[in-house]
């Protein structure tokens, strides 16, 4: 009866019929509703309460949690995990994190379109992207749809983050701009990336020839900021938050969204992972990164 109990509850939530923040009935009065004892329908919200659906404080009435709806899903589906590839981001680090084991990362070099490559190849259920598309300037969808032929995929905007060249601190050299890169030793990305893709647009737009050879590879955001910190190279570009981190001088390029594109088919396992952008702790966990934006953090749409 517990189980059962709760299963009807979770469905109620993840289709919307219980919004967040609704308040659930006491336990007495949905106990005389359903015709169980009150303990049954104390243990039911227990197993709800555990599986971060609905929340309580104190001896308040339950209500249905932040992002309570996609974490019913993968409560019903069974508490699959997604596997995930795709870029790098210090954001995205906290999210998985955060997710726990509802999410495995697929080993492999990390990047925007090493991630789609990685779903193609079915090693992947979704890929954390952030491709600007030249030609249309839209982000995202041209490579799902590329990479992807045919396929059904949903994007789920996770944030907007600011982008720009990591500097020393002072910024001896006077960079202001990607043109100002030239001569300097440039920490760069992996190719596949979406940082590296953004870097060299940004050079041929400005007619600058890319010069890998004189720079420090680097594997992620992190990394970038840490080579200039060492000194190993003069800039670099990466997110905002890195910059932070290690106590460096940010020169702003572009703001970008960072989406996760997955199978529809494996929605629902990745709600799991989807339902921790509704936590407080994390969002309060990625504005203390700074340059973030949550504002549109878990809408969706289909690629097109």
């Amino acid at each position: 009866m517990v189980q059962n109990l709760a299963q009807t509850l979770a469905s109620e939530i993840a289709d919307g019929r219980r919004p967040p923040g609704s308040a659930l009935p006491s336990t007495r009065a949905l106990a005389a509703q359903v015709g169980c004892a009150p303990g049954t329908v104390a243990r039911a919200y227990g197993e709800l309460r555990q599986a971060g659906l609905i929340a309580a404080r104190d001896r308040a009435r339950a209500r249905v949690a932040d992002g309570g709806s996609p974490r019913a899903r993968w409560w019903l589906a069974g508490g699959p995990r997604v596997r995930l590839a795709g870029s790098d981001d210090p954001a995205l680090d906290a999210l998985v994190r955060a997710a726990g084991e509802t999410v495995e990362v697929v080993s492999g070099p990390r990047g925007s379109v090493h991630g789609l490559e990685a779903m193609a190849r079915g090693q992947a259920d979704a890929a954390v992207l952030h491709l600007l598309h030249a030609e249309s300037g839209r982000y995202n969808d041209p490579y799902v749809r590329h990479l992807l032929p045919g396929e059904a995929v949903v994007l789920v905007h996770l944030w907007q983050r600011e982008v720009g060249l990591v500097v020393p601190r002072g910024n001896p050299l006077g960079v202001r701009g990607v043109t100002d890169l030239v001569g300097c030793r440039v920490a760069w990305r992996a190719r596949g990336s979406g940082s590296r893709l953004l870097l060299e647009r940004l050079w041929a737009e400005a007619g600058v020839e890319a010069a890998p050879e004189r720079g420090q590879p680097v594997d992620s955001h992190l990394a970038v900021a840490a080579a200039v910190a060492a000194g190993a190279a003069d800039a670099g570009l990466a997110v905002r938050a890195v910059a932070r981190t290690c106590d460096l001088d940010f020169v702003g390029v572009t703001v970008e969204p960072f989406e996760l594109a997955v199978r529809e088919e494996a929605v629902d396992n990745a709600a799991g992972l989807i339902a921790r952008l509704h936590d407080r702790a994390f969002a309060a966990q990625v504005a203390a990164l700074g340059g973030y934006d949550l504002t549109r953090t878990s809408a969706q749409r289909s690629a097109t």
